[in-house]
């Protein structure tokens, strides 16, 4: 269903019908691309602020994984499971299978870490699909209980269990 020939048909005549506008607004991905009215007004009035804490699938559009070596330099593969939170421009966390595999690159006391660990709320929380609970079993390749990242993890709202923590959806 979702194979880009039937996408592009579709956002083609979302294009026509006035819904959306195409052109080429981000360097270095090639070929036609396609946003909303509402996000072309946001690009060009406002730049994205350097503190901006922001998620997305890797396998969002939008999403950079998948693409040409050169674009997707040190990205995982474009797979519906994994999360990339940034930082302004700067790449800090990939989250692997919804959660289960953690990769960090903030020192585990930096300030605001916990703000990078909103995207597992919002997972929690959507309203498509929601998990009923996200399970970390590593970060940066190590136990999650043996992790300097414990702490801040437990003081975001994760508990332990036998060798993982978890974070439970809030009814």
């Amino acid at each position: 269903l979702l194979q880009w020939r039937a996408v592009f048909r579709a956002l083609r005549i979302m294009e026509l019908s006035g819904e959306i506008v195409s052109g080429y607004f981000f360097e270095g991905i090639s070929g036609l691309q396609f946003m909303s009215h509402e996000a072309f007004r946001l690009v060009q009035k406002k730049p994205l602020h350097e503190d901006t804490v922001y998620w997305l699938n890797a396998a969002d559009p939008a999403s950079l994984c998948g693409l040409s070596r050169e674009l997707a330099k040190g990205l995982p593969l474009r797979v519906a499971s994994t999360f990339l939170v940034y930082h302004g421009p700067r790449l800090v966390m990939i989250a692997k299978r919804t959660g289960k595999s953690i990769d960090l690159f903030a020192p585990p006391d930096k300030a605001g870490l916990q703000d990078y660990f909103h995207v597992f709320k919002d997972l929690l929380m959507r309203e498509f699909n929601p998990s009923s609970k996200i399970i970390v079993e590593t970060v940066n390749g190590e136990p999650v209980q043996r992790s300097p990242y414990l702490a801040p993890l437990k003081e975001f709202g994760f508990r332990s269990a036998r060798n993982t923590v978890e974070l439970w959806k809030q009814y």
